[in-house]
This record gives C-alpha cells, sequence and structure tokens, in this order.
C-alpha cells in the first residue's frame, strides 16, 4: 500500500507545501499488484483515512486504512513473503490449522493504525529538515494476514531544498519491527531521493525507495514512483501517483489517489 509515514513525509514536502497551522482530514484509495517472488499474484486495496494536525513546527499524523487481500496467504501488507501462521489468510478459521497447499485466498478488515510526530527543524536558510518519529498500533487481525499482530517503531529523517522552481529531496529511516512466532522479522534501515517540479498549478515529481528485506524469506524493496499533486479547491489538495516495483519484496506495480482538506 502506499504506503508508508515515511512516504507520506516526502511526498508532503515534495509539494512544496508546509502546511499552516491547524486540522486536515484524508482519505484515499490505492490499489498494487504482485507475485513476491511466488505462483501466485497478491492484490491489495487498501482505503486509508488520515488526521494531521499541524502546531508551529510540529506536524502529527494519524492513519487508518481499510484493507483487501486476495492472493498469497504468506505476503503481508508492505512487507512481502514473511506470513507463517497456520490459521492465516485462507489457512484456517481460528480452529485446527489447514493444510498448507492453500496457495490462493481473501481476507478484507481495518489495517494496522500508523501515528507520527514530526519536527521541522529552522536551519535559518533555505535546506529544510524534518524529524519523525512513528510507530504501528497492531489494530489489524494477523488471523486474517492483514497484519502482523506486533507494534512497530520507527525514526526518519528528510531534507529538502528548492532551486529555482526544482525541489530536491532525500531521506533515511529506521524501523524496528515487531515480530512473533508466525512473522519471524528483523529490524530494516531504508532510504529514499527524489525530485520535483512545478507544473501548472500542480508539483510534479518522482522518487525512487529503498528498504531492507524484512526477513529471509523476502526480497529489499526497490521502487520508483511518480507522483502529481494539484490544488483542489480553496483548502483542498489531491495527490494521484503511480510505482513501478523493481524487485521481488516490491508489488509489480501500483497506483493510487488521496484527497485532503484543511480546516
Amino acid at each position: 500500500m502506499k504506503r508508508s509515514v515515511l512516504f507520506c513525509a516526502v511526498l508532503f514536502a515534495a509539494t512544496a507545501a508546509r502546511a499552516e497551522d491547524g486540522l486536515s482530514l484524508g482519505i484515499g484509495a490505492d490499489y498494487s499488484s504482485g507475485d513476491y517472488d511466488s505462483d501466485v499474484t497478491t492484490e491489495i486495496f487498501s482505503v486509508p483515512v488520515t488526521a494531521k494536525y499541524v502546531t508551529g513546527q510540529w506536524t502529527w499524523k494519524a492513519s487508518l486504512p481499510w484493507l483487501r487481500i486476495d492472493g498469497d496467504p504468506g505476503v503481508l501488507p508492505g512487507l512481502g513473503d514473511v506470513n507463517r501462521n497456520p490459521n492465516g489468510r485462507g489457512r484456517g478459521n481460528g480452529g485446527a490449522p489447514a493444510p498448507d497447499t492453500v496457495e490462493d485466498s481473501s481476507a478484507s478488515g481495518i489495517g494496522d493504525l500508523r501515528l507520527s510526530a514530526t519536527y521541522a527543524f529552522d536551519t535559518g536558510g533555505p535546506l529544510g529538515v524534518d524529524l519523525t518519529g512513528n510507530v504501528k498500533v497492531a489494530t489489524a487481525d494477523e488471523d486474517k494476514g492483514l497484519g502482523t499482530g506486533e507494534q512497530d517503531y520507527g525514526l526518519a529523517l528528510d531534507l529538502y531544498r528548492d532551486f529555482d522552481g526544482t525541489l530536491l529531496f532525500g531521506g533515511v529511516s529506521y524501523t524496528m519491527l515487531g515480530d512473533s512466532e508466525f512473522v519471524p522479522l528483523d529490524d530494516v534501515a531504508g532510504a529514499n531521493v527524489g525530485a520535483s517540479w512545478q507544473v501548472g498549478g500542480g508539483s510534479l515529481g518522482a522518487m525512487y525507495d529503498w528498504r531492507q528485506a524484512a526477513s529471509d524469506s523476502s526480497d529489499d524493496r526497490s521502487e520508483l514512483t511518480g507522483f502529481y499533486a494539484i490544488p483542489a479547491g480553496e483548502r483542498g489538495k489531491l495527490q494521484l501517483y503511480a510505482v513501478k516495483g523493481l524487485s521481488d519484496g516490491s508489488p509489480d506495480w501500483g497506483a493510487g489517489v488521496s484527497f485532503s482538506r484543511a480546516f
């Protein structure tokens, strides 16, 4: 799903729009498809609802999605083929485990709640520096294969600077992934780099995103994202994006749209 708290922070920077103080609410739709190095294509559809509050140098954000997943029961959103829960999506119904012959299954429900706090440093110059702390609260049902059932904690550092209408940005992150008996995970580092340009009344850009594999059974995430952000009404913003995966740890492709409005 598109995507992580880190991506949202970078996309926000890439639109060159440091929000005014106050509350904004948003909703989106995201679709991705990939085989994650298996014989089964997994499709993930997400409808995230977000709330953001800006006060001074601080930005507080919460996001909660509704998910539907069709495909390999071993694939978890954002992590790839890491799920070994015998009662996971399609393998059982909370009772005795079903045989491990299930190759295609479906499930839907609420995903994980993601919370973040970002501090924008005053550098005294044109360079923007954001430090973000984030946590994933395990609200998704692990027996449906919608999440790991464990909390995650992370930090991200993002830099950006405008050069006469061309915004360059990049960042690094580190996430401590909560693991369990059926979903053994490693801590992961990540990095991204990109640029955006003012086109018409909006911002057109591209970003490369990489993250370490979450386990021995998965691969590094590596993908390219193109996006376009435009004003929508007096206080609204519409964002469109498309994703091309470059590794088995990423979906083969994806696309999405989001709308937010300040109050």
